[in-house]
């Protein structure tokens, strides 16, 4: 009997490997792709772990932090500048603060800092993005602007610490 293609679509769906993170290592894997980020202190607890994505979020800053990996063919045709512009989609009134290249884990990386809102709402949004091997790895901080500086340092130690731990 032949199945629906719907169920060989959800059987597939199934197969794909789940995000593992290891809070002793700081690190991140799902299949293929494993990455570390810099150490949090307690007030910033796990919200998210969902593909190869994880995101903190502190109620002493109202902000979160996170960390992506998109890895695919065409990773490293694209920008930074262009991949930046894609994570500030749907926030309005933008406004650049900062934007400068820097080195993260030895990779040339745009680092972008921007006032803006979301949903009416005042915000301060730090980004790194980042190429390497095929993945695009972007690190994030969001909070609103009068708790912002209260959770750079962390968020600067969340850089500092990222490594992709796959091979070269």
């Amino acid at each position: 009997m032949a199945r629906p293609w719907w169920l060989l679509v959800v059987m597939l769906a199934g197969c794909q490997p789940k995000a593992r993170w290891n809070p002793a290592a700081n690190q991140l894997c799902r299949g293929g792709v494993c990455y570390r980020v810099g150490e949090l202190d307690a007030s910033w607890r796990l919200v998210r772990k969902d593909g190869a994505a994880i995101g903190f979020y502190s109620d002493a800053t109202g902000g979160i932090i996170e960390a992506n990996a998109t890895c695919r063919d065409d990773a490293d045709a694209a920008p930074l500048e262009v991949l930046t512009r894609h994570l500030l989609i749907g926030y309005t009134d933008r406004r650049v603060l900062e934007q400068r290249s820097v080195e993260v884990a030895r990779r040339e990386a745009l680092h972008t800092r921007v006032q803006a809102r979301l949903d009416g709402v005042p915000v301060v949004i730090e980004l790194y993005v980042l190429k390497r091997n095929g993945c695009i790895f972007d690190l994030a901080y969001a909070a609103p602007p009068e708790s912002a500086a209260r959770g750079a340092t962390a968020f600067a130690r969340f850089v500092a610490g990222f490594a992709d731990e796959r091979p070269s």
